[in-house]
C-alpha cells in the first residue's frame, strides 16, 4: 500500500502557535496546518497552499524541521514565517457545508499550552515542546525523523 504524503506547517505568533481545533467522530484535538501533495508540486508549494487554503494566511517555508512517518502517511514538517492574512480567512473544502468531517477552527495556542492539548500527531508535539526548551522558536537545524 503506497503511504500519503502529506506537508505541514509549524507558524509562531508571539507566544502562540497556529493550529487547527477540530471535533469529529466524539474526539476533540488539535492539528498542525496542512494537506496532501497534489501532483507535480513541492513540498514547500504544498505547505503554502494548505496553509492558504485553511487558514488564509500566506507563509514562508523556512526548514524542513521532522519528518513523522506511520503505517498509512508520511508527513512533512516544515516551519514557517507568516508573512501575511487574517487567520480564519480561508476556503478550503475543510469550510464546505455538505462536507460533514466534523468541526474546523483555526486557532491560535498558547506555546506553553502546547505539552496539555491533544495535538496531533503526539510524537510530533512532544518533539516540538523539547526543541522550543533546547533551541527556541527557529528549532533545530536538523531534520528529526519520528516513527
Amino acid at each position: 500500500m503506497k503511504k500519503r504524503v502529506s506537508c505541514r506547517a509549524i507558524i509562531f505568533d508571539n507566544e502562540r502557535m497556529v493550529s487547527m481545533y477540530r471535533e469529529k467522530d466524539d474526539r476533540v484535538y488539535y492539528t498542525f496546518p496542512g494537506g496532501g501533495i497534489d501532483e507535480n508540486e513541492t513540498e514547500e508549494e504544498c505547505v503554502i497552499r494548505e496553509v492558504k487554503e485553511e487558514f488564509g494566511i500566506d507563509v514562508k517555508p523556512v526548514k524542513k524541521v521532522y519528518i513523522y512517518e506511520d503505517e498509512k502517511t508520511i508527513q512533512n514538517f516544515y516551519l514557517c514565517d507568516w508573512l501575511e492574512g487574517k487567520l480564519g480567512s480561508g476556503e478550503g473544502e475543510e469550510f464546505q457545508e455538505d462536507r460533514n468531517r466534523g468541526v474546523y477552527i483555526p486557532s491560535l495556542i498558547n506555546v506553553d499550552k502546547i505539552q496539555d492539548l491533544p495535538l496531533m500527531p503526539p510524537m510530533v508535539a512532544e518533539q516540538l515542546n523539547k526543541d522550543l526548551k533546547k533551541y527556541g522558536y527557529k528549532l533545530s537545524d536538523e531534520i528529526v525523523t519520528l516513527k
